[in-house]
């Protein structure tokens, strides 16, 4: 070391060193041999002190740790970057200083030493801090403000952004270097024409900008931006330098849109209610309205309005109290409210609702007045229409008869109107207050309020009728409504109730109940009754496992008797068999008329089958005697049918269904009997329904076919005519006669559809033949007696002549006596309309029933016909041979032509030739045969 020193002398350092620095030197081991004098300038401590304790004055300051490194770095021969170190200085406080270190190597180039010198830098430390916290502060600012700065140097280009610009363009002042493009880049696509023009136009016009702009970021947010800049200019006018700010006022923004939207929702909730705001400067008694007043008062919207144009278009009669109201306010600190009428320059008349309060300067003298006005016309009008309902609601409730009261939920009454008074003897003073306790007797104060209980707890409106007394002692049935109701908080307040007198009303009822359930002319039960006690009868009966029984009856020959008396009479032999049935059945037997002619009886608890026959006896025997109305002494009798519960049938359908198919039975028997169901009737009742439904079937299917049997001239045997007569070809059974299945046809309106069929196909094929220039006749359709009472039989006649092309005097038809004999005036009406169009008519199987020869007489009749009858025993019967020799007197007298059916023999032909009959038809000459087979025979058989 010696030799070191000896070759470099350390001192010679010194007198380079001023008061702010001092040299000093390690050896290889790093241990300081040499500190400079001027140490004590800069620290306080003398060169040996700092030898001694150097370690003692370092700080504790984190950037003290790199000393050793440092040294160790220069000893191995390593650059050693400058450094600081921060050390307590001998006065107290600290020193920053800053250190360059380097190895000293000898002449084998070996390191032996590191020299190093240390300047005292505190003074440029503390402003460094001092810059450093003002550029925090500076930045803080930005931050806080959202403002950054930026500067663009024009002659290279460079831009500077603040940390605030870059944290506003979301970018990472580590990763992006500022640029121009960068900046429009992240400009929204709208806005860059506008941010490129406002600046380039500030170079050229040497004027500061400022430009608000958005910016799009990534993700697809907006912000709002506003910039500012202005450019330095040299002598020759280039532009040099450009600087200036960004500010993010995307808050600003949209709190401004927020205010614009709350501005037009309040304009638009001004406009919906109708309301608006006002403020009156007294000083200046300027009025300052907005929009919703302007639209109230019907002015233009922005024109300045005063005192004097508000007053002026205040109703005349409202306007005196509108100023008394507006000098009140100048008085009162309070909220004052008024409703008067404005008229519109229209005319048109406003309700307005005007509130308003003075506020005061700070020597409380009043400034101005602030209020609202609403336009209140619909509400005005509404409350004005409402208490003119009230009104007339009140006078309504006291003209009412009905009883209306009102009791709170403690049973005491709130209110009354007159009927109730009259009803209680007491004003509505007396009764408010009172409970029916006060008002009533015990026992009926408690019926009362037992019904307010149940009430109550069910909720809901209740219902029940009571009889009440009036105080003249006069009792009457009530319909009494109670019905709760509530206050605002949903909890029950009381009830209002209603009592109408329903005296008047239930007589009526009980009145309407027996008429709907008993017959007018009989006064006995009718179908409905009798059929709701059956169905309790029934199942009163499965209960306690008994029998009933049911009988049903329906009269013989009353049709006959009604038709042929009139119904005048008819009402009253019904009337007559009521109170007949009366007196033959038991106490807890129910007799109805069911309709018509029919009656039943209902037997309960029936012991023995026997007993049902025992009433039926009765009954018939009740019947076989005559009835005498007005002078007429009429006889009728009854067939009866017997069903027993539950051997007949477990329902009361059934029951009724089958008494009636018994009831039919004791008719085919001959009539004036009973009969007792059996399953034979059932299987009888289900082969007709089958039936029906079969030949329902054969129409659309076209199963039927006409045939024709001749009619001859009884001297000549010439073909005269024929009869059409249907026959069924069904699929299974084969060929079917009439008589197999007119007679079910016959039971519905099925006969009248079938009868047109074959009318139609008669017709068809007769004008067909005399088309042919063959001499068929007429051709004899057999009418229904349906056809002729439930049809308009003369329409359809016409309409099937004129459709076929058949003249009327080519078409006969065929009615049955008994068909004349039901309905003879309808039937003499329907027979002569079709008569007078030249139709004939024949009146078939004359004899056999009942007969009358007035109605004969004035029947439009070409035809008389002796049913077959009377025909078959001829000549062996001589008691027929007289009967037709008396019908063809008849005939002859009447000027009919008489025919005689089921001629099968010579001798009955000769007879009847003999005797003066005009024509015949039977097996003798021909069966009835298909149209194509008369045809030939028309056309080969002597004709008329």
């Amino acid at each position: 070391m010696s030799q070191y020193r000896d070759s470099v002398t350390l001192e010679q350092y010194e007198e380079c060193l001023g008061d702010k620095s001092f040299f000093y030197a390690r050896d290889a081991k790093g241990v300081f041999f040499y500190v400079s004098p001027s140490i004590t300038k800069v620290l306080g401590y003398s060169p040996e002190q700092f030898l001694v304790h150097y370690s003692q004055f370092l700080t504790d300051h984190p950037k003290n740790s790199l000393v050793d490194s440092n040294v160790a770095t220069a000893l191995s021969g390593r650059k050693v970057p400058v450094y600081t170190v921060e050390i307590h200085h001998s006065q107290g406080g600290t020193r920053w200083l800053q250190v360059q270190e380097f190895g000293v190597r000898n002449d084998r180039h070996e390191v032996v030493a590191v020299h190093g010198l240390a300047t005292d830098i505190t003074d440029y430390k503390r402003t460094l801090q001092q810059l450093e916290l003002q550029t925090q502060r500076f930045q803080r600012a930005e931050n806080m403000a959202k403002v950054g700065s930026w500067e663009l140097n024009l002659g290279t280009q460079e831009l500077y952004w603040s940390q605030e610009v870059f944290r506003i363009f979301e970018l990472d002042p580590t990763q992006t270097k500022p640029s121009y493009e960068l900046l429009l880049e992240r400009t929204h696509p709208a806005d860059r024409d506008k941010l490129n023009n406002a600046y380039y136009h500030s170079l050229e016009t040497r004027k500061p900008y400022q430009v608000e702009h958005r910016l799009l970021m990534p993700d697809g947010r907006v912000k709002h931006v506003l910039e500012e800049g202005v450019s330095d200019f040299d002598t020759d006018g280039r532009a040099l330098m450009s600087s200036g700010t960004v500010q993010d006022i995307t808050a600003y923004h949209m709190a401004k849109q927020q205010l614009v939207e709350k501005q037009a929702l309040l304009k638009e909730a001004e406009t919906i209610a109708q309301i608006g705001s006002w403020e009156y400067e007294i000083t200046s008694e300027k009025i300052i309205l907005s929009d919703g007043c302007y639209a109230i008062l019907g002015l233009s919207p922005g024109m300045d309005v005063v005192y004097e144009d508000f007053i002026a278009l205040v109703h005349e009669e409202d306007r005196e109290s509108v100023e008394t109201e507006f000098e009140r306010s100048l008085a009162s600190d309070e909220e004052q409210v008024s409703i008067y009428r404005i008229v519109r320059s229209s005319g048109e008349i406003r309700y307005i609702e005007q509130r308003g309060i003075t506020r005061y300067d700070v020597e409380h003298s009043p400034t101005r007045i602030v209020g609202t006005l609403q336009d209140v016309t619909n509400q005005y009008m509404a409350q004005q229409a409402l208490e003119k309902q009230k009104t007339l609601l009140r006078s309504v409730i006291n003209a009412t008869t009905d009883l209306i009261f009102i009791k709170d939920a403690m049973g005491v009454y709130q209110g009354c109107n007159p009927a109730f008074e009259r009803f209680t003897d007491k004003t509505e003073a007396e009764i408010i207050g009172k409970t029916d306790y006060d008002l009533f007797d015990w026992e009926v104060a408690d019926f009362f309020r037992q019904q307010d209980y149940a009430m109550f707890d069910s909720g809901k409106a209740r219902q029940n009728e009571e009889w009440l007394t009036y105080p003249d002692g006069k009792e009457v049935l009530v319909d009494t409504l109670k019905t709760p109701f509530y206050g605002e908080d949903g909890n029950v307040y009381g009830l209002v109730g209603v009592s109408r007198d329903i005296t008047a009303r239930k007589k009526a009822e009980e009145k309407l109940y027996y008429l709907a359930h008993h017959d007018d002319l009989t006064g006995l039960a009718n179908r409905h009754l009798f059929t709701s006690l059956l169905d309790q009868a029934v199942a009163h009966s499965e209960r306690h496992r008994e029998k009933l029984a049911i009988l049903f009856i329906d009269l013989d020959h009353f049709k006959q008797i009604n038709d042929s008396l009139g119904h005048q009479i008819g009402d009253q032999v019904l009337e007559q068999v009521g109170k007949q049935l009366q007196t033959t059945g038991r106490k807890s037997d129910t007799i109805a008329r069911l309709g018509g002619d029919e009656f039943a009886f209902l037997m309960r608890d029936l012991k023995h089958p026997e007993d049902a026959q025992v009433v039926a006896q009765k009954v018939l025997k009740a019947l076989e005697k005559p009835f005498l109305v007005e002078s007429h002494k009429l006889y009728i009798g009854a067939s009866i049918g017997i069903s027993i519960y539950p051997d007949n049938g477990e329902t009361s359908d059934i029951l009724l269904r089958n008494a009636d198919a018994a009831m039919y039975r004791a008719k085919d028997n001959d009539r004036n009997t009973y009969a007792f169901y059996t399953d034979e009737l059932t299987q009888i009742a289900f082969q007709h329904i089958q039936l029906e439904s079969e030949l329902r079937r054969a129409l659309q299917e076209n199963e039927f076919e006409v045939y024709y049997q001749p009619k001859y001239e009884c001297e000549s045997k010439r073909i005269v005519g024929s009869e059409a007569l249907i026959r069924w070809q069904h699929p299974t059974r084969g060929m079917l006669l009439p008589g197999q299945f007119i007679a079910e046809a016959e039971k519905s309106d099925l006969i009248i559809e079938l009868g047109e069929w074959v009318l139609r196909e008669a017709c068809i094929q007769n004008a067909k033949w005399h088309r042919m220039g063959l001499k068929s006749g007429r051709v004899a359709v057999n009418v229904s007696g349906r056809q002729i009472t439930k049809h308009d039989l003369s329409a359809t006649v016409q309409r099937v002549l004129q459709e076929t092309d058949c003249k009327p005097k080519w078409l006969e038809l065929e009615i049955i006596e008994r068909f004349v004999m039901n309905s003879p005036e309808q039937t003499l009406q329907v027979l002569n309309e079709i008569h007078s169009s030249g139709v004939a008519f024949a009146i078939d199987d004359f004899g056999i029933e009942y007969s009358s020869l007035s109605y004969l007489k004035q029947m439009p009749l070409n035809t008389l016909k002796i049913d077959l009858s009377f025909i078959r025993d001829i000549p062996e019967d001589k008691d027929d041979m007289a009967i037709v020799e008396a019908m063809l007197a008849l005939a002859k007298s009447f000027n009919l032509i008489a025919v005689a059916e089921g001629v099968e023999r010579e001798e009955q032909l000769d007879f009847l030739r003999a005797s003066g009959a005009d024509r015949f038809q039977g097996f003798l000459l021909s069966r009835p045969m298909p149209a194509s087979e008369f045809e030939a025979l028309l056309q080969t058989h002597p004709t008329l």
